[in-house]
């Protein structure tokens, strides 16, 4: 059994109701994270009410290449997250500060790379939604702007993560909070009142982005002194044993985005309205179910800490709460959908396709989170005890071989209502299998634990 901690850094997962952990946790980063997605779906609408399908299907299109960067972002976050949070379990603060700053450095440099690719591949993509006319110039036009900003994003994604490990979660819901807050604030002003419509979008985008960095710095730095500057002999550990984490776990996130990717293709042959309507459904996605979202990221943490006290019951517990936690939560989610889909509707001046989608998401769609979401909560168990590449298994067979097929033949069937049921029901098997495996690693782990031996050690 590992020393309690003596250091400044708490492990404050290591004691207390399991399920509070979850709730709390979960909660408060779902806010955060709903937060950011709002800021995509206050542009959106304001860019609705300028009554263009064109400029309305360019920003759906253009967050289909942003995703890919946020992916990153997120892995980055959930590799740091669970080092800190492993080294703060340990009682280690030097390891954790130095593993912070590596995380730091590495997100905003990834980020700068990434940006540039998807600069570069911008036109091709746009050609596969089908882009073209004037959607395709507002398309150009958005991400040109945005995407410089994007590193910024990444770094504040990392800042999140690693308050989480810290338990501050208070502070980590504050950051996308006034991110959102700037953007409800300047996007009016900038799209209607300065007449750049699109441009203004991207513009106030990339100062929300700015700022959700320099916050989040400020309080990992400034509040809580969690970062130190690493040697280069360091760094380059630190990065390694991070990478060990993150890169399967950008693999994994980056799933979502190809699935989200190929969703959107099979529904653009159906027109800009309905791509449309999918861009407003992309929107009411992390709003809706960003609480379930936040699961993996949230519980990871406690996955973390417990695992790295060697308290393996409440890593289970954990686990088992997060389940509990998703079926409560998905019942009352898709309940208000279908039953505020007149509203949504009217929100976004939606008619014909664009209506459509909108309602086939609300009825149908929507009930498929059940099973993400116990894909989500596996995600937290894979990547907090040393099995990533499950994770990034299970993600990208969930968003190929449980999309590709199902969508195909959904759309033979039953056309555009068929795709989404085709979604649906993809979506089954791979939530299921993901938690029997999570939970066999668990048991798995817990002998090897009572045998002493010890399962995944922190790297020096």
């Amino acid at each position: 059994m590992s020393k309690p901690s003596t250091s400044g850094m708490k492990a404050t997962f290591t004691q207390g109701s399991t399920m509070r952990h979850v709730v709390i946790m979960t909660t408060t980063s779902a806010i955060g994270l709903m937060a950011i997605f709002f800021v995509d779906a206050i542009t959106l609408f304001y860019i609705s009410q300028l009554n263009d399908t064109a400029q309305t299907a360019a920003v759906g299109r253009a967050s289909y290449v942003l995703s890919f960067v946020m992916g990153l972002s997120i892995g980055f976050m959930i590799g740091a997250s669970a080092m800190v949070a492993r080294t703060i379990g340990a009682g280690d603060e030097e390891k954790s500060r130095s593993y912070a700053g590596t995380s730091l450095i590495s997100a905003f440099a990834f980020g700068v790379i990434v940006a540039i690719i998807g600069y570069l591949m911008t036109d091709w993509l746009m050609s596969l939604l089908k882009a073209e006319g004037p959607a395709l110039d507002y398309a150009r036009q958005y991400l040109y702007i945005v995407l410089p900003s994007m590193p910024f994003l990444s770094v504040g994604m990392v800042t999140m993560g690693l308050l989480r490990s810290k338990g501050d979660a208070k502070r980590s819901m504050y950051l996308p909070l006034v991110g959102g807050a700037l953007t409800a604030a300047l996007d009016p002003i900038f799209i209607f009142v300065f007449g750049w419509e699109v441009i203004g979008a991207a513009t106030v985008s990339s100062i929300m982005r700015v700022t959700f960095a320099g916050l989040g710095l400020y309080f990992v730095i400034g509040t809580h002194n969690m970062v130190a500057l690493p040697t280069r002999e360091r760094f380059v550990r630190d990065l390694h044993n991070i990478l060990k984490i993150a890169l399967p776990t950008v693999a994994t996130n980056l799933a979502a985005p190809v699935g989200a990717f190929l969703i959107a293709q099979a529904i653009a042959n159906y027109g800009d309205a309905a791509i449309a309507g999918q861009s407003v459904v992309d929107r009411l996605i992390p709003l809706t179910f960003g609480v379930i979202f936040s699961l993996s990221g949230a519980i990871g943490p406690i996955i973390g800490q417990n695992f790295g006290a060697n308290l393996m019951t409440r890593v289970r517990s954990t686990l088992l709460d997060g389940i509990v936690f998703n079926l409560v939560y998905v019942t009352l989610a898709w309940s208000a959908l279908y039953f505020a889909q007149d509203y949504i509707v009217s929100t976004y001046n939606a008619t014909g396709e664009m209506e459509r989608v909108i309602r086939l998401f609300c009825t149908i769609m929507a009930g498929s989170f059940f099973f993400n979401g116990f894909l989500f909560i596996s995600n937290a168990a894979f990547n907090n005890l040393g099995r990533p590449l499950y994770a990034t298994l299970f993600n990208w067979l969930r968003q190929t071989v449980g999309v590709i097929p199902f969508v195909y033949f959904g759309a033979q069937w039953g056309g555009l209502d068929g795709i989404f049921w085709g979604v649906a029901a993809g979506s089954v098997v791979f939530g299921v299998v993901p938690v029997i495996a999570a939970l066999a690693l668990i048991k798995k782990l817990t002998v090897q634990n009572d045998q002493g031996i010890e399962a995944v050690p922190i790297a020096s």
